[in-house]
């Protein structure tokens, strides 16, 4: 979640050792292109590419990668429940209703009524940041495979839409990649209103049978950019360990 290898520069989506910050990003340097990393150029809604890069930590390989695997329906629902993201106040209440997965502005979505196999939930922190989270788990390995397969696709090739209502939408750093084991797609999306420009950075990985997708947004692109990629590693590597 075997593939050929190819001589290339370290995958730079990860999951750095447990002792320094857990990062789920595309790092700032150009990689090579192979079975397990595609980039797409950046692009903005008028196909002019974003000067817009990150500034994530380098790989640190881990020693060992644990196989994907099926994680109880209860487990994850348990976990989940129980999940907030440091600093934030959850804010939705009971309000949202449907997990929603998407990893592209207007690119394919999976969705799902919250319930014991799906969740939502949203938070607002200091700043105007803003961050939500949504998981499915699917019972068994190919069947989240297949619904994540378009997601990581969309991920890769992601070409921002057309200025609409006054917002003008920028998409870079998109990419597929596999982190740790993990499918993984990413992309920062920057949107510019006569109000504000909002900065989102968005990640879609897959742990064994269970999809998760998280958007962490800000009107600052670092902060958006490495508070989201620690966040979605913690609940990647933390699903990963579920039984």
């Amino acid at each position: 979640m075997a593939r050929p290898t190819a001589a290339r520069r370290p995958v730079p989506a990860v999951l750095a050792a447990a002792a320094v910050p857990l990062v789920l990003a595309a790092c700032s340097q150009p990689a090579s292109t192979s079975p397990t990393t595609t980039r797409a150029a950046a692009a903005t809604s008028s196909d002019v590419p974003s000067s817009r890069t990150t500034t994530d930590a380098p790989l640190t390989p881990p020693s060992s990668v644990a196989p994907p695997r099926v994680h109880a329906a209860t487990a994850v629902a348990s976990y989940l429940g129980d999940h907030d993201l440091t600093g934030l106040t959850r804010t939705d209440g009971e309000s949202v209703t449907e997990a929603v997965l998407t990893s592209c502005p207007g690119g394919p979505t999976v969705a799902r009524d919250v319930g014991p196999t799906a969740y939502a939930r949203a938070w607002e922190g200091p700043g105007g940041v803003r961050a939500d989270v949504a998981a499915i788990t699917y019972p068994d390995l190919p069947a989240a495979a297949r619904a994540a397969g378009p997601l990581l696709d969309a991920a890769a090739a992601c070409r921002a839409p057309r200025p609409a209502k006054g917002v003008t939408t920028t998409v870079a750093n998109q990419r597929r990649d596999v982190a740790e084991g993990m499918p993984l797609g990413r992309v920062d999306v920057t949107r510019t209103s006569p109000d504000e420009t909002r900065h989102d950075y968005v990640g879609v990985v897959q742990v064994g049978n269970v999809l998760v997708r998280l958007t962490y947004s800000s009107v600052d692109a670092k902060v958006a950019n490495e508070k989201g990629s620690t966040a979605l590693a913690l609940l990647a590597r933390d699903v990963q360990r579920l039984r």
